[in-house]
């Protein structure tokens, strides 16, 4: 059986909450009962949010809550680096692997655009059905190519059903229809 790793990663756009806890809570009890690693990420992919001084902060936290890590970026181990933005070419080459496989596809709309079909739908849980997932692979290509701004979505079939185990809750099932397509990769590689 492989080893159990789970991992808690804050945004350092504020201070920890009671919720951010609550999380790290979880997370350290899962890994400690199956005698697993439990991992701090630092998510700071908002930049523009970020708050000076949180990231000392959650080391403070996590310290004085007994919430001891087994790697993290101040404790490396075999899976870092432990900070997203330093991640971000790791993440442009599965993105991108993702894109060929077709798990996901690249987007060129802007937010105008985004916005505008948000508001035509009428259908908050339905999300933004995009219509770049219809572009070939290969014209996709040629338009980044040619530097034009693109995210990378998830590509999510339209019927069906998603399913999972969630260690928490148990087994989770969701209609396709109701899940949005989320941007994997920003137009700025976050």
């Amino acid at each position: 059986m492989a080893k159990v790793r789970t991992r808690f990663a804050p945004s350092p756009t504020g201070y920890m909450h009671i919720g951010n806890l609550r999380t790290a809570l979880y997370e350290y009890l899962i890994a400690k009962h199956d005698d697993g690693d439990f991992i701090l990420r630092i998510e700071d992919t908002d930049q523009e949010r970020e708050v000076e001084g949180a990231v000392d902060m959650i080391y403070k936290v996590m310290d004085q809550t007994g919430l001891g890590y087994d790697e993290g970026p101040n404790k490396p181990g075999d899976v870092g680096p432990y900070v997203q933005s330093e991640r971000l070419a790791i993440y442009k080459e599965y993105a991108d692997k993702l894109v060929e496989l077709g798990g996901a596809h690249y987007c060129f709309c802007d937010e105008e655009t985004i916005n505008a079909a948000k508001e035509e739908s009428h259908n908050e849980e339905q999300g933004y059905i995009d219509p770049c997932k219809n572009i070939s692979l290969e014209e996709a290509k040629k338009r980044i190519a040619s530097g034009e701004k693109y995210v990378v979505r998830q590509t999510i079939p339209s019927t069906g059903v998603t399913s999972f185990e969630d260690e928490v809750y148990g087994h989770i099932e969701v209609e396709n229809a109701g899940l949005a397509e989320g941007v994997l990769l920003k137009s700025d590689g976050y």
